[in-house]
Order: structure tokens, then sequence, then C-alpha cells
């Protein structure tokens, strides 16, 4: 026997642009700070496009947030009244911490000197921890709903947190491509470690749709949307065949050829959002 829906929380657009927005912040934060710490100087552009896209999407994160509460007196609050059991509450906090972090970054990745870099590369480790935070909480805020799908799709959190370093990837190759910065061995890396962020992700959805096969059994209706049922098709299509199978295909086929890149990096941001959407809405049909 199916599980009683409880009353959807009616949740919207803001909030899957929220949710999409701050992933690719905490995969491009986190992709910075590898080629920060752990590459050359010609990766200079790579690090300085990963912190500036997170200082701007972290902010626009908060501004979907503070429109989503109606004013921005709760959102202030939430941040002056801190409650470690609040998943909103810490929330917003991470969400002050990491655009610290994201701005001290951008700021010193243009500043020169030898005594700048060193200090902007330790920060970037630091940051990196409330970046996956970002980009992995959604997930786990779903999880801690009492709705019966939401809270029992333990694997949400990590199936964000791999969005948000495969968007955060994406979204960094498509402004090298853009910008004319393609031809470096940035744009390169930044490919190839995006395919084995698409790999990751795939992975773990594999899992997690094996947890959602059990789900159907355990709450009938209640997981049904998502896999077989109105948003199935853009579930299916969107997210696993453009989001993630063309994509992973095209690098690998056309690795060499920059403008396939470029596209795949598109379909993996275009994938990174029917996640979010259909996560949200499916349960909310």
């Amino acid at each position: 026997m199916g599980v009683t829906m409880l009353k959807s929380p009616d949740w919207h657009l803001l909030i899957v642009w929220y949710f999409f927005l701050g992933g690719i912040a905490g995969g491009a934060y986190f992709t910075a700070a590898i080629a920060d710490n752990f590459g050359s100087s010609r990766d200079k552009s790579v690090f300085r496009i990963g912190y500036v896209l997170a200082l701007l999407l972290i902010g626009l994160c908060g501004i979907l947030l503070i429109l989503d509460l109606g004013t921005p007196s709760r959102f202030l609050n939430m941040v002056m009244n801190f409650k470690f059991w609040d998943p909103m509450s810490i929330g917003a906090w991470m969400l002050g911490i990491f655009g610290f972090f994201a701005f001290v970054s951008s700021a010193l990745s243009f500043v020169g000197g030898d005594g700048v870099a060193p200090l902007r590369r330790k920060l970037s480790l630091i940051g990196t921890i409330s970046g996956f935070f970002i980009a992995a909480y959604t997930g786990v805020l779903l999880s801690a709903t009492a709705l019966p799908f939401w809270s029992n799709a333990r694997l949400m959190g990590a199936l964000f947190l791999a969005s948000g370093a495969s968007t955060g990837m994406a979204a960094i190759s498509l402004l090298l491509y853009l910008s004319g910065e393609s031809a470096g061995d940035g744009f390169k890396k930044v490919k190839r470690a995006d395919r084995y962020a698409i790999m990751f992700e795939i992975l773990v959805l594999a899992a997690f749709l094996v947890l959602l096969v059990a789900l159907v059994a355990l709450l009938g209706a209640a997981a049904k949307p998502l896999i077989s049922g109105h948003y199935a098709p853009l579930f299916w299509g969107g997210l696993v065949a453009v989001g993630l199978v063309v994509p992973f295909v095209l690098d690998f086929v056309g690795h060499r050829a920059r403008a396939l890149g470029a596209l795949a990096a598109a379909l993996v941001l275009i994938g990174g959002f029917v996640l979010r959407y259909v996560v949200l809405m499916s349960i909310q049909a």
C-alpha cells in the first residue's frame, strides 16, 4: 500500500534556479581551486573565471532566496538568528560564508605579487569546503523534508554534488570557449576533468535509480512521477540522454573539436537544470 502524500511545499522556479545556480557556483569554485593549487601559470584564466563565476552566481542565489522568502527582513532574520537544527538557517549562513570566500578569491586572483598567490591558494582550499556544502546541501535539504519520496531519497545530496561539479566545470569551459581562450591547455584540462565528473554523476544517478525502484515498491505513487509519470520523458530525455549521455559521447568523439566541447558543456548545463526541475516539480505533481 502506498504512503499517503503530505501537502507539497509548493516550491516554484525561483527555488529551481537557486538550486541550479548554487550547484554551478560550488562546482566552479572547486574547479578554480584545483586549477589554482595544482595547475600551472597557463591555467590563470581557468581559476579567474571560476572564482568570479562562483561569486556572481552565489550573489544571484542570495537574491533568489530573498525573493522566494518575500521580504529581505525574513532573510536577515534567518541570518541574525542562527539555528543549528534548521537546514534553511544553516543554508543561509553557508551562503554568506561561501560568498565571502568567493569574493576574496576573486579579488586576489587579479592582484599581482608573489606573496598573494600562496594566501589565495590556501583560502581557496578552505573555501572549497563551503562550496561543496552549497552544491550538496540542497539535495540534503530535500531529504530532510517530511515528504515520503524526498525523505527516503538518501542519495539526493550526492547526486546534486556530482551534478554541481560537472555543471561548474561545464560553465567554465563554455566561458573559456566564448571568450576565445579555448585554444590553451586550461580548456583541455577542464574538459577532461568534466568527463570524469560526468562519469561520476552517471554512477551516482544509476545508484539513485536503483533506490528509486525500491521506493516505488515502498511508496507507490509517491515515487512514480519522476521515473514513469508525467515528468519521466523530461527525466530520461532531458537529463539522462541530453544532459549526460550525449555530452559524454561528444567529448570522446570530438575531443579535438573545441566547438563540440562547448556544445557538450551547454548540454551538461541543460541537464543540470533539468535534474533540479524534475526532482522538485515531479514530487509536487
